[in-house]
């Protein structure tokens, strides 16, 4: 599973060729849809908002599908263009800006919680020290931004990184929702050029920017809903492209910072280390994230917010998958019990891969692995757009496997609509029911492959995309 070695770079341009065409077409297609957004919910007559995103949603994982079977299918003819990765780029940022204008509530209110804990900073308040409710923020309170926030009664849930973002934001944006949810896909926009940057120097095709660039969830929920992605991906892809170029204390630095933002990419920190780098790799680690909650500090034990009653609670969990179907198997297992195994499994993979040799161009595959894990072994929720930090790594490798689950993991948003509030069994199945089978079968393949001593070829094709690898 190794990084692969594409096909020569032919500099030579080429004519406008019919599969650049029908790209083009996918992508004026997908561009309506977004552009209409929930304003065709009405047209079309549903009542239901989450039910009409999904059927939306769905629709546009269609036209992307399509999109990147033909962007492989033809790699040879979009490696001699010029001009399609500007297609490809291009189309992206009209996606983005379509939904920044358009109200994020249909789907999600944490954009407000990031409003106000910016606002708290601005006027001198540790955002860690009381919950929106408190008496003492009586002040801060309006009619636009505090009837929308989550979990009042909480302490905020969010890490020093993204606090000092939020700040950030508040100064140049104010209260906008609009101004912050553009800031985000900002970062998101820098994202696709920083991650094109490193598929140039792992010397893959310019088209393959395209798995990220044009991923439904990627766009809807930076873009429309304006989720902490946008920071935490850019953060994290640029620790990988600092490595990449032997800027390993800028990129142990940069994967601190997202790190900070959302915890999650914490556990990628093994795959950047190598032998002679790792007692470095850790003390500047420790240092970044440490400096980044020097400000908050003074908040004492309450610095970690709502984040343990967040990780512990039964009542917080949503859409999870091999956790799930192990708690149903054996109920008599407390749910904490099952995170601590599950977070001890993840510190074990994180451990073998800390102290394996790994050649350069393994980094990212072991990151693959550890995201892919990650997922598997969730210990708290699952939300939509927790899967972003994952759709970076599919530029490498394709898996069909996890391009599917990409887009089918919006079907858990089903559950806010149901009568019972109860996540629907078959949203489960045809989530993860579908991605292990895809993963247990690409395995088999790799197996039977390997034995007969072949090197994984199907169709004439050398890529995961085709093999459904992990």
């Amino acid at each position: 599973m190794d990084l692969e070695k594409p096909h020569p770079n032919n500099s030579s341009a080429s004519p406008f060729h019919p599969v650049q065409m029908a790209i083009v077409v996918l992508g004026l297609i997908s561009g309506v849809a977004y552009f209409f957004n929930f304003r065709l919910q009405s047209v079309l007559g549903a009542t239901s908002g989450i039910d009409f995103y999904v059927f939306v949603f769905l629709t546009l994982s269609l036209l992307y599908l399509i999109a990147i079977a033909l962007i492989f299918k033809y790699r040879d003819m979009w490696q001699r263009s010029k001009s399609g990765v500007s297609i490809i780029i291009l189309f992206a940022v009209m996606f983005r800006i379509f939904l920044v204008p358009a109200d994020p509530t249909a789907l999600s209110k944490d954009m407000y919680r990031y409003i106000w804990d910016g606002r708290v900073q601005q006027n001198g308040i540790n955002p860690y020290r009381h919950p929106p409710d408190a008496d003492v923020l009586k002040k801060q309170r309006d009619d636009q931004v505090y009837p929308n926030i989550n979990r009042k009664s909480h302490p905020t849930l969010y890490p020093a990184g993204a606090q000092l973002f939020f700040r950030l934001f508040h100064m140049i944006v104010g209260d906008s929702v609009s101004g912050y949810k553009g800031l985000m896909t900002l970062f998101d926009v820098l994202t696709l050029f920083v991650l094109l940057a490193l598929l140039r120097i792992y010397q893959y095709e310019d088209g393959r920017l395209l798995i990220y660039a044009w991923n439904p969830l990627v766009v809807f929920e930076i873009a429309y809903s304006g989720h902490l992605e946008g920071l935490t991906v850019f953060w994290m892809v640029l620790a990988f492209f600092f490595s990449a170029t032997n800027k390993r204390t800028a990129g142990v630095a940069a994967l601190a910072v997202a790190s900070a933002i959302k915890l999650y990419p914490a556990l990628l920190l093994p795959a950047l280390l190598n032998r002679g780098q790792r007692i470095k790799g850790c003390l500047t680690f420790v240092i970044t994230v440490v400096l980044l909650y020097l400000p908050f500090l003074g908040a004492g034990r309450k610095v970690l917010g709502f984040l343990p009653i967040y990780l512990q609670n039964p009542y917080e969990s949503f859409n999870l998958g091999l956790k799930f179907v192990l708690m149903q198997l054996w109920p008599q297992i407390d749910y904490s019990l099952w995170s601590i195994f599950f977070l001890l499994g993840l510190m074990a993979a994180a451990v073998f891969v800390f102290f394996k040799n790994k050649h350069p161009t393994q980094t990212i595959r072991y990151a693959f692995i550890l995201i892919g894990l990650l997922i598997v072994l969730m210990p708290a929720s699952l939300h939509p757009w927790y899967i972003i930090i994952l759709i970076p790594f599919l530029c490498f490798y394709p898996a069909i496997a996890w391009l599917l689950f990409s887009c089918l993991v919006t079907l858990s948003y089903v559950k806010y609509v149901t009568p019972t509030g109860i996540m629907p069994t078959w949203v489960l199945m045809l989530e993860y029911g579908l991605l292990f089978a895809l993963l247990a079968g690409g395995f088999i393949m790799r197996c039977i492959t390997r034995k007969e001593g072949g090197v994984g070829v199907i169709n004439g094709q050398k890529d995961a995309y085709f093999l459904m690898r992990l």
